[in-house]
């Protein structure tokens, strides 16, 4: 019996749950609202009669067009892109250890191997590593990482930030 009451009582909260809500709205008042001062008022430039010689870059835009300022957003963009000096790029490590002497002897082979490579030595307490080359794109990288895997067989291609000059 107190279950009946239960499950009655819940079925009556679900069914207050499910009752719609009516919003009072009135239909006379229509909404009405002026955005006029919101849109855009482009003035036509009246041109003089277009010269045969004359270039099409040369003809002006209006104030606020969409050209002028993604060309200020671009320029932008290349101004910051000369400002940074390092680029996200590729490396490959082909020697790692505590010997200067072998080091150096893996240096000379890669040397010997591909001139371009420009092998380098570097000192990071207590190991030598030698690096050869420097990649922005990753195929391009692996192709010479794949010829100096022949001849390194521990080399590894890393990421690395590379210095960047420009002219």
């Amino acid at each position: 019996m107190h279950t009946h009451r239960v499950v009655i009582g819940l079925l009556l909260i679900g069914l207050i749950g499910c009752k719609t809500s009516t919003v009072p709205t009135s239909s006379e008042e229509v909404y009405k609202e002026d955005l006029a001062f919101l849109r855009p008022s482009f003035v036509e430039e009246i041109a003089e009669e277009p010269e045969a010689e004359a270039p099409m870059a040369s003809t002006t835009l209006p104030s606020g067009h969409l050209k002028t300022e993604l060309d200020s957003v671009n320029q932008l963009i290349i101004s910051n892109n000369r400002a940074q000096r390092y680029v996200d790029g590729y490396t490959i490590q082909i020697y790692t250890g505590n010997d200067r002497e072998a080091a150096t002897e893996a240096m000379n082979r890669a040397m010997s191997i591909d001139p371009q490579l420009d092998p380098q030595i570097q000192y990071y307490q207590p190991s030598y590593k030698v690096k050869a080359g420097q990649y922005i794109n990753r195929l391009e990288a692996h192709e010479v990482f794949e010829r100096l895997k022949v001849e390194f067989p521990l080399a590894l291609l890393i990421p690395e930030r590379i210095r960047v000059d420009y002219d």
